[in-house]
This record gives structure tokens, sequence and C-alpha cells, in this order.
């Protein structure tokens, strides 16, 4: 695989050598080394400007110190409580090609920063935010495609999730390597993922009605190839795909969703799609679901699934539909070892991330996948819209391939 913006790097644990006690009412003595002008503009721009900008998905931009010096108290809140970059992996417990992490040096800085004074710095150094293009992270897609006229988000909608199918009509059967998004409305396309439809299910649901798209999913095999939010890491595929048969569509999840500051307004998007495609036959990318029982066993509820072939296994992506603390999914190999795959502390159900191995991993037949999701006391479950229609509470989307296929 190759790596794409936003690269992982570990969190150190000396991120607590700052002081947490002042907000920004008030007047604040000057005790930080750091000033936003010289060291945190960098960091806002390069770890939150994908959202934190503005016209962004965020409710307010980070790209200007007096934009940024209001909310110090909320960043060091959401720093410090490891929500924000939204990447929810632990280090160390799995390496991920896709992973969103703050350096601890960063982490620091702006710790430091928030805590002691929060200074601007020299006015004569004063930065300017890189104008944001539309371009492919990807680079230039083998095929674009976007919806067939432009979706209107009334003025009175707070949230929707809308379905869009997209033909593709390639003349034979191809290979996704790689799917690149542009939202075309940034402010409120909050979230996207994207599925192969091979039934014609998803566009008799499209041309049932007059609008754009249609509101209700549920197609045989709704199982995602790409998973998008602003901020998340393009992955392309290099020795694997997913397997598009000539004729199949496309078919594009948006999760639409304002802010307090965009509440109110209405939107028109467009959101385009940009797919990397190969006709030379690589390794078929599988699916697999893993479904958690109903029923918690006190605060846990554990599952597991046993491999009956050789399994070469390339990403994870979890959904969870009730309040937990900790997601937790191991391997355990024939004979007897045990071998991390994934943790998640706080997990956020409003951040599905697709968690890809910067090395694939082999399982044998007989490894067993064990998933443990400790639940916060009283836990409820919560409306959470499956990104692979499933209902159970914790449910676990394992993608891999079989044989001879592996990823690089």
């Amino acid at each position: 695989m190759q790596r794409h913006a936003g690269v992982a790097i570990g969190l150190a644990a000396t991120v607590v050598t700052v002081l947490l006690g002042s907000s920004t009412s008030g007047h604040t003595a000057i005790a930080s080394r750091f000033t936003y002008n010289e060291h945190l503009f960098s960091i806002f721009e390069r770890q939150c400007g994908s959202c934190h900008v503005e016209g962004g998905v965020a409710p307010m931009s980070l790209l200007t110190y007096n934009e940024a010096y209001p909310w110090t108290q909320s960043i060091r809140e959401e720093v410090l409580g490891l929500r924000m970059p939204p990447w929810k992996a632990e280090d160390g417990f799995g390496d991920f090609v896709n992973g969103h992490v703050l350096p601890a040096h960063e982490m620091n800085m702006i710790l430091e920063w928030s805590s002691g004074g929060y200074p601007q710095g020299p006015r004569d150094q004063t930065p300017v935010a890189t104008p944001s293009t539309a371009d492919w992270a990807l680079g230039t897609p083998t095929v674009e495609l976007t919806w067939s006229e432009p979706f209107e988000l009334d003025a009175g909608t707070s949230e929707t999730v809308r379905y869009f199918v997209l033909p593709t009509d390639l003349g034979g059967d191809r290979w996704v390597t790689g799917v690149d998004v542009i939202p075309g409305s940034q402010a409120v396309v909050r979230h996207v993922s994207v599925y192969i439809d091979t039934t014609g299910q998803a566009r008799a649901a499209d041309e049932a009605g007059p609008e754009a798209g249609f509101a209700i999913g549920g197609f045989e095999g709704e199982r995602p190839i790409a998973v998008w939010w602003p901020g998340q890491s393009a992955v392309k595929l290099e020795t694997v795909g997913y397997a598009l048969p000539s004729g199949a569509d496309i078919v594009a999840r948006v999760l639409y969703k304002k802010t307090w500051i965009t509440e109110g307004q209405a939107f028109t998007d467009q959101t385009r799609l940009g797919l990397h495609l190969t006709e030379d036959r690589v390794g078929t990318i599988e699916h697999m679901v893993l479904r958690s029982p109903e029923e918690p066993n006190g605060r846990e509820l554990v599952f597991s699934h046993t491999l009956d072939r050789d399994v070469t296994l390339l990403g994870l992506l979890p959904e969870l539909a009730i309040e937990a603390t900790e997601l937790q999914i191991e391997v355990v190999l024939p004979d007897g070892s045990r071998q991390p795959l994934l943790l998640i502390r706080e997990p956020d159900p409003g951040w599905p991330t697709r968690y890809w191995f910067d090395s694939p991993r082999s399982l044998p037949p007989g490894s067993q996948i064990e998933v443990t999701a400790t639940l916060r006391p009283g836990a409820d479950r919560e409306t959470v819209p499956s990104l692979f229609a499933e209902n159970a509470p914790v449910r676990l989307l394992l993608e891999y391939t079989t044989g001879a296929g592996a990823a690089n």
C-alpha cells in the first residue's frame, strides 16, 4: 500500500508535562515558549485544516490567531482526551498505514500554548494558510463519477443520509484499487462511504423517486469499499482490489450534517468520486462481518470467529451502536499465542474508520478473531445507521484475501 497524507506517528506518554489550570477567560500570564505564529499555526494547518477551516465541516476555523485563541480551552480538552484529531487506534496495538495521530512533541506544544497564555508571537511573522485546492489525493483517477444532478439540502434539515447511484459502463470487468473523494459542499459533507452493487437494487430505489438519490439503504451485499471523512488518509492498493464486474453500479452513501454555524442554511452538493481501476486480475478483497450478541455479559460484549482457511487480513472496520469505553480485537493463533490487532479507547460512533494494516496479517486455518467491547455503566443503544446493513450492538467488518493474494 502507499500512504497519502495524515501519516500516523506514535504518541508518547510524556504529554502531561504542561500546566492545565487556565482557561480562555480573564488575563493569563504568558508562560508558553511556543507561539501561534511561529509554532502552532503549522500544526493546526497540517493536522486540523481539512475540517477546521473557513467553510469547512467543523464549526470553527483554527487557521488564524483570532479564530483559534477563543477556543484554547476546548482545544486543550479535545487534545488531552485524544478526541482530536479523530484517530482512535491505540499506538503500539497494531500498525496502520492510514493513521492520523499527533506526534508527542506537537501535542506538548499545543498543551503548553493553550495553558500558558496562548501568545500570538511576532506580528511580522503572521502566517497565511495555503489556499485549499480540489485536488485528488491519490493523483488523477481512472474514472471520475458524480451525481446525475445536484442534491439540495434544505434549510430545515440538520442531518440526513442519502444514497447516490453512479453507473460505471466500463465495458468489462475491473478491480478497484483506490477511491478518492472531493466533497461538493465542504461545510456539510461529513462522511462518505462507497459500495459496489451488482444486484440493481440500489438503482431501482434511486429511480423510484424524483429527487437526486434515495434515503433508505439496504441493498444485498452492502459492504463498503471505501470510507471517507475530512482528514482521513486515502489509500492506494497495489496487488489487491475490489472486483467491479461489468455493468455493476457504484453507490455513494453520504452523511450530510450541519453545525450550529450552518444550521438554518440551505446547501447544494455534487460530490465527486475518483476511482483507480485496473484491468489486470489482482488479489480480490473479500468481506466478512462478525456480530456481537444482543445482550452483554456483565459490562462486556464478547464474540469471536474461527477461520476455516488461510487468510491474509488487510483491514478492519468496526462499528458500535452502544456506548463503550474500549474496543479490543485480537487474534488467537492455533498454537494458543495471541496477537493484538486493534485497541480503541473511547470509541466514537460518529467517526467510523477503516483501519488498514501497514503489514497484512497472514492467518492460518484455526485462527480465532476475538472482539471484546467494554461497555460504559448503564450503556444505552445508539441510533447509529450501519455502514454495512447490520443491527447488532457491535459489528466488525473484516477485509481479507485468500490464497496467494497479498497487499503491499
